[in-house]
């Protein structure tokens, strides 16, 4: 009864196993989808670089605003213009951030793609040569 339950508890095992070693198109897949992940991990991680050194200058700009406006001598005229001046910065900011994010998703998006594309192309490769290997090795064996 326990070597019953032993060979039912394998059989999944044996047909995952044979699923994965007659399909042609899962080695080329995973290498290319491990490279579009370093590709977009790459992407995300400049586009992170980016996104801070804007937020360092609206930090700073922020910071000289108030400073200008605190300075002695300093009209309300001017006080308006900083204020108006640090605010058209941080919209531009804010475009350039949303600007860049679309641009990142697209790329991203084309990586993926790309290896989806390459890696079904070399599977397909793959399986034509494996059948065609299979086919001459079929006519060579003596019955």
């Amino acid at each position: 009864m326990a070597a019953e339950s032993s060979k039912k508890a394998s059989d999944p095992m044996k047909r995952a196993r044979g699923m994965l070693g007659v399909n042609p198109m899962i080695g080329p897949l995973m290498d290319h989808i491990r490279e579009a992940q370093d590709d977009v991990l790459n992407e995300i991680e400049a586009f992170a670089q980016d996104w801070f050194e804007r937020r360092h200058e609206a930090t700073r700009t922020a910071f000289d605003t108030v400073r200008e406006m605190h300075s002695d001598g300093v009209d309300p005229g001017a006080v308006t213009q900083a204020i108006v001046a640090w605010q058209q910065g941080s919209v531009q900011r804010l475009a350039e951030d949303v600007q860049l994010w679309v641009d990142l998703c697209a790329r991203c998006a084309g990586k993926v793609t790309k290896a989806e594309l390459e890696a079904g192309k070399e599977g397909v490769e793959k399986a034509a040569r494996q059948a065609k290997s299979a086919a001459k090795t079929g006519h060579a064996t003596p019955v």
